[in-house]
């Protein structure tokens, strides 16, 4: 009897004791995350053409600009599926038209392109990113032409910087530049030739020249109201921007790339720059898709950064022509340009995604 007591009495202790926690177990393996690759496409126009410029004014909506050849044959295509269907908004590929070239875009449906005319080029313009007429013109012997609205814009031609205010039609010096060197040792006067001309905004502006005089560096102008006054100072010696590229971000931070295919930093509005590692072969333009990535590109040599230019790398890319000319719409958008109606679309695709033509790329980071 007194066993059993003692029995009942250790199993309901124990009936009342706490549950013990057991170990817990393995967690479960998460699902692979999705993986992805980039990509170049062909979105190819079905014309043999010389395609000279391009620009998207998003992932899917551009302009590419060119003629059969540059004398003959002038037209301006747009897409608004990403380069699947091309349809001629201005030309004909047939025509004794000069080509068209130099796509500027201003906003959603702002554009203007310059077609190669004898003398003094014609300037062409769409405000409804359909329908282009003529607006005027610019100078034949220019270096380098932008607008910061419909009526609005600037071009650099000798040691001019010009403006107009009615699209063209008249233009009319705004800054000119000559500026005290150094030159073999003796100070020289000398005048600026203006290359390159960038708005950050419409108020804000930098322009840069080529070299000064043998040894010398570039003359470098900045304006803060609109390009109505312009300050400009010497950079960067023995450097030129003759077939040069600037671009800024803002009224502090640029990259700045030199014939000499070195590339420089500045983050006090250029007052002073410093080299970066990296450069790129050819003349290309800069562009960026945010204040982190931006690219280059030149022929089959495709020159990126993903930490605002203070490095660079460059990759060639397989093209089935050379590259003329590219625009850089966000980091996972991109297009280039070439002969032969050559036209590529950069992207990012599931690893798995297969398609005839595609060309490897290097994937940018994701914001």
């Amino acid at each position: 009897m007194k066993l059993l007591t003692l029995f009942a009495l250790a199993l309901a202790a124990f009936s009342q004791a706490p549950a013990r926690k057991s170990s817990p177990s393995k967690a479960a393996t998460p699902a692979a995350a999705p993986k992805f690759k980039a990509i170049w496409e062909p979105v190819n126009v079905k014309e043999d053409l010389e395609l000279m410029s391009v620009h998207f004014v998003s992932a899917d909506e551009g302009w590419v600009a060119g003629g059969k050849n540059a004398v003959s044959g002038g037209v301006i295509l747009h897409t608004s599926d990403g380069g699947a269907n091309w349809t001629t908004q201005l030309g004909d590929p047939q025509s004794s038209d000069p080509s068209y070239r130099d796509l500027r875009v201003v906003g959603p449906k702002l554009v203007f392109a310059v077609q190669r005319t004898s003398g003094d080029h014609k300037l062409v313009r769409t405000t409804d990113g359909e329908n282009w007429v003529d607006v005027g013109g610019v100078k034949e012997h220019r270096n380098d032409y932008q607008f910061i609205s419909a009526d609005v814009g600037f071009q650099t031609s000798g040691n001019l910087i010009l403006r107009t205010l009615d699209a063209g039609r008249k233009w009319g010096p705004v800054f000119q530049c000559r500026m005290k060197t150094e030159v073999g040792g003796l100070t020289r006067e000398v005048p600026c030739e203006w290359m390159k001309i960038q708005f950050v905004n419409a108020n804000l502006g930098f322009a840069a020249s080529r070299q000064l005089g043998d040894g010398a560096g570039f003359a470098l102008a900045r304006t803060d109201d609109g390009g109505a006054t312009w300050k400009a100072w010497e950079v960067l010696p023995g450097e030129t921007a003759y077939e040069g590229s600037i671009h800024f971000f803002d009224g502090n931070t640029g990259v700045a790339r030199t014939k000499n295919n070195r590339m420089f930093l500045t983050a006090d509005g250029g007052q002073t720059w410093n080299g970066v590692p990296g450069s790129t072969q050819g003349r290309p333009d800069i562009e960026f898709a945010d204040s982190s990535v931006g690219w280059m590109m030149y022929y089959n040599t495709m020159t990126y950064t993903t930490n605002g230019g203070k490095q660079w790398v460059s990759r060639n890319i397989a093209f089935p022509a050379q590259v003329a000319a590219f625009c850089l719409v966000r980091r996972d958008r991109g297009y280039a340009v070439g002969n032969h109606g050559m036209a590529y679309r950069y992207r990012v695709v599931p690893i798995d995604y297969e398609a005839k033509g595609l060309l490897a790329a290097p994937a940018m980071p994701a914001p």
